[in-house]
């Protein structure tokens, strides 16, 4: 099992975003540091993938969610991307400044220890 110090310098983040702001959240957190490794092949590397988000709608939730109480269900993408774990703040802060809800649904996973890492810096 990988400890904390034995993790790689990257993580992968995974952020899910409506089908229509897909584009601008997607190049928002690439213009920050998403989707690049270091090793000067490619970058704003994403992978997109379709997803249905189902949600009811509580009492402090934004009016243009919907009706208090009723339960919706919105196409939404999933976007995913490996980086530089130093740029993890400056990715999220890109995600919640182009994301359209109130709380965007984020993730940081740590990546496999260096001897799986398959690219060189």
């Amino acid at each position: 099992m990988a400890t904390v110090e034995s993790l790689t310098a990257y993580v992968m983040i995974v952020v899910y975003v409506p089908t229509k702001h897909t584009e601008a959240v997607r190049i928002a957190m690439c213009e920050a540091g998403a989707g690049a490794v270091g090793d000067e092949h490619y970058d704003h590397v994403v992978f997109v993938t379709r997803s249905i988000c189902k949600y009811r709608v509580l009492e402090k939730a934004w009016d243009k969610a919907g009706a208090k109480g009723e339960e919706y269900e919105s196409e939404e993408n999933r976007i995913e991307a490996i980086y530089r774990r130093e740029k993890v703040e400056a990715v999220i802060r890109a995600i919640v400044e182009a994301h359209p809800y109130e709380t965007p649904a984020i993730t940081i996973y740590p990546t496999l220890v260096e001897e799986y890492k398959y690219w060189t810096d």
